[in-house]
């Protein structure tokens, strides 16, 4: 039997890979799907020690102190996109060839690390000034011994990713999240408040560079020859541009809210923001690495590219939906079980941010597809659509409702704006709007319908009735059960997907 043949094997990828002759198909069929599911498996243990860690911190701090850490972060998610999502992306799509080269990239990444730890210092203090707030200052400048380590991690990573070692990232990305999440917890409990969470980050970041370089050795001799650099540099170029443009919009509202409606509003957004992202990273997080390197490998054939871009689309519709959607109908419920009543404030924004979260999970496929086939200028593109419409909407909504106003500009402006800038990376790869729509309107219509059931139940007589640990049980529970029969009405294919990757996720079928 064709290992294409077994139960669950989904059907996108079998017509992806069945022009795929001998060895090349096996090689590519086996790295991607046995990747995807080692990295699942790590990724969603890991994720819930984070989850349990956070309920912790969070109920031991206060939104002053969370909004603190939230600004902080501003300045250094800008300067860690020239390692994530540009150097890292560059160096998968073409590693250094010869040690010469290796060492002059290595030596590249030192010299981005000095001066990325140095402007890091400097913009703390601005940033600290604009918002009124001096304490950002040291809490901004610890960070930025989290970039200078980050620099020593970009050459090793891009080594496994390019090999599809997914299995050993798998295993880094868990000691990086349990040494992270038991620093910040050990912390928090002894009283060290926001710093519970700066120096958390920075002991799990220093113990990514140990696994890392004992995984794949990339610690060189530098050099001042540079010139193996430039091919890297000009690439990468692009994709810096493109993530300064999407690292605008999605930051640009925690600094606004902290400049106008200060710290301790702007801490109930960003733990809005915190629960609605981190599911959001994760899997996008899972699906990017483990992808890229495939693009790349198809590259010269850009209809099996197509043709997984458009199976990832599904599988992020099938997933994202009804988690999001399913997340948003329980928030009211979830925020104050979880976080205490005190917290009740970031339930509208945490609403709002789940409802367009699927759409910005559907987006993130379009950065490794364009990566991998050599096409980074689309990317831009579709940014510089994309990201006016944010603003323009951002600005508006933090003058004029603060933090709600800001919740209500993400709902009514990016599902908008980003259906305009997506169509330049589907005619890049050759897919129509309408495929799009067929592959994700299923999955879409059964969210809403599980939503509407589980928010409406919950709001007319669940949460009066039960306890709230007992009504969160049963809403979760509705909605599975809503979600899966309206989705095997709806679309069966979405259905057979979604049932043969949780089979394959627990080892019911063949990998």
């Amino acid at each position: 039997m064709d290992f294409l043949d077994f139960p669950g094997v989904d059907s996108g990828v079998v017509s992806l890979l069945r022009d795929f002759k001998g060895p090349e198909r096996v090689s590519v069929y086996e790295r991607l799907l046995g990747g995807l599911r080692s990295y699942t498996v790590a990724r969603t243990l890991t994720q819930l020690i984070s989850w349990i860690g956070t309920v912790f911190v969070v109920r031991k701090l206060d939104s002053h102190a969370v909004g603190l850490f939230g600004i902080a972060l501003v300045a250094y998610n800008f300067l860690s996109m020239l390692y994530d999502g540009t150097l890292t992306e560059t160096l998968v799509q073409r590693y250094p060839a010869d040690e010469r080269e290796r060492r002059a990239v290595f030596s590249a990444l030192l010299c981005v690390g000095i001066l990325t730890t140095a402007v890091m210092c400097v913009l703390s203090i601005i940033v600290a000034s604009l918002v009124h707030e001096p304490a950002v200052t040291p809490l901004a400048m610890s960070l930025s011994a989290a970039l200078m380590l980050t620099s020593l991690t970009v050459l090793p990573h891009a080594k496994l990713l390019r090999t599809m070692e997914f299995g050993r990232l798998a295993v880094i990305a868990s000691l990086q999240a349990a040494l992270t999440t038991a620093t910040t917890v050990a912390l928090a409990a002894f009283g060290a408040g926001v710093w519970s969470l700066a120096l958390g980050m920075i002991a799990g970041i220093a113990v990514r560079v140990v696994a890392l370089n004992v995984a794949a050795p990339a610690i060189l001799r530098p050099t001042l020859d540079l010139a193996g650099t430039w091919g890297h540099i000009r690439f990468g170029g692009v994709l810096l541009a493109d993530n300064l443009l999407w690292r605008w919009y999605v930051s640009l509202d925690t600094f606004l809210l902290g400049r106008w409606v200060g710290a301790t509003s702007l801490g109930f957004y960003s733990l809005a923001q915190q629960v609605a992202d981190l599911p959001l990273e994760k899997i996008s997080t899972i699906v990017n690495d483990v992808s890229l390197p495939a693009y790349a490998e198809l590259s010269k054939d850009r209809g099996n590219a197509a043709q997984l871009m458009l199976e990832t689309i599904r599988t992020h519709a099938t997933i994202g939906f009804a988690l999001f959607w399913g997340l948003a109908a329980v928030a009211p419920v979830v925020v104050p079980l979880l976080f205490g009543a005190r917290w009740d404030a970031a339930i509208l924004p945490l609403m709002a941010l789940a409802t367009v979260a699927p759409l910005r999970l559907i987006g993130s496929v379009e950065t490794p597809a364009m990566t991998g086939i050599g096409k980074p200028t689309t990317l831009l593109r579709s940014k510089l659509v994309v990201a006016p419409a944010m603003t323009v909407a951002l600005v508006l909504g933090a003058g004029l409702g603060g933090v709600d106003g800001v919740a209500l500009a993400w709902v009514l402006a990016f599902p908008v704006s980003y259906a305009v800038a997506f169509r330049p990376i589907l005619r890049a790869i050759g897919i129509s709007y309408s495929a799009v729509l067929q592959a994700i309107r299923g999955p879409a219509a059964a969210a809403g319908l599980m939503a509407l059931a589980v928010y409406g139940s919950g709001r007319l007589w669940l949460e009066d009735c039960v306890a709230p640990v007992l009504a969160l049980g049963l809403e979760i529970a509705l909605g599975v059960l809503v979600y899966g029969v309206v989705l095997g009405v709806l679309d069966r294919n979405s259905f057979e997907l979604a049932r043969a990757r949780a089979a394959r996720l627990v080892g019911l079928v063949p990998k």
